[in-house]
């Protein structure tokens, strides 16, 4: 078997030289819920380097009967907003101010200034969302090197992945490597464009009967934690500067997990793929 030296051939991921960085969490049920305790201990850790942090957690949706236990809530929980509850909760653990958007993602919101990182989480589930949720690179169009990038998380029933990007082109020539690293990424709509596809439970007029759409809709007790904790790992990396991959796909079924690293072949290939 070929051994891939991908992984001690990568570059890391370069950002600006930053002094204040805005940590937005979108979605905040199955995966979200997971991962926003981590997204406030990583503003706690920035925040006691000298960075200035802005937290933000953003879901219109409130608390269900069904979402206990999968998600992180509890049952005196059911009926509040998603992400009130978590921004309350973990602001007091971790002594962090943490705003609660109870609304639909409006990318507008995201605009940074100048030495201000965005670093926006997508723990949605949905192609519309997904497709609201990129249009903040748009922000990177006219920047050597991006202040925006987007972080998608995704999972079916017992598998998942998470995709990190900056840049909305599919030219290959926008996506070059200098000496110092990888400042650009195809963004995760870019390597996976059927995330930006409607699945059919998505759609308001479909036929499926209530057992098929909850077919559909299970989902193992572990896979979302699991795609949390990958995320966590990935927003960590980026920040210190030494994360060298751009997707990591697993399977809990095998315990089976792969990564695309950051060389400038396995760019070219993401963005390849996107066009055929």
């Amino acid at each position: 078997m070929e051994l891939n030296l991908d992984l001690a051939n990568a570059s890391p991921v370069l950002t600006i030289n930053y002094t204040k960085v805005e940590l937005w969490l979108v979605g905040c049920g199955g995966t979200g819920s997971w991962l926003a305790p981590s997204i406030v201990r990583i503003g706690r850790v920035l925040s006691s380097k000298g960075k200035k942090v802005k937290l933000y957690f953003v879901d219109p949706d409130h608390i269900e009967e069904a979402n206990v236990l999968r998600q992180c809530f509890c049952d005196a929980e059911i009926g509040l907003n998603k992400a009130k509850t978590l921004a309350l909760r973990y602001a007091i653990a971790w002594k962090m101010e943490v705003g609660a958007i109870a609304q639909p993602f409006d990318p507008a919101w995201v605009t940074p200034a100048y030495n201000t990182l965005a670093l926006v989480t997508g723990c949605v589930d949905n192609a519309k969302a997904r497709q609201s949720i990129a249009q903040i690179l748009e922000n990177n169009n006219h920047q050597s090197t991006p202040r925006t990038w987007y972080l998608d998380c995704g999972n079916s029933r017992r598998s998942g992945q998470v995709l990190l990007g900056s840049h909305l082109s599919t030219q290959p020539d926008d996506y070059r490597f200098d000496a110092l690293g990888c400042f650009r990424l195809p963004a995760p709509t870019i390597q996976q464009p059927d995330l930006l596809i409607p699945q059919p439970e998505e759609i308001e007029d479909n036929s499926l009967s209530c057992e098929q759409l909850a077919l559909l809709n299970s989902q193992s007790l572990s896979i979302n934690q699991r795609v949390a904790a990958e995320a966590f790992d990935y927003l960590l990396q980026l920040t210190t500067g030494k994360l060298r991959r751009f997707a990591t796909y697993f399977d809990l079924e095998s315990g089976s997990g792969r990564s695309l690293y950051t060389t400038q072949a396995s760019v070219i290939q993401a963005i390849h793929r996107s066009s055929n």
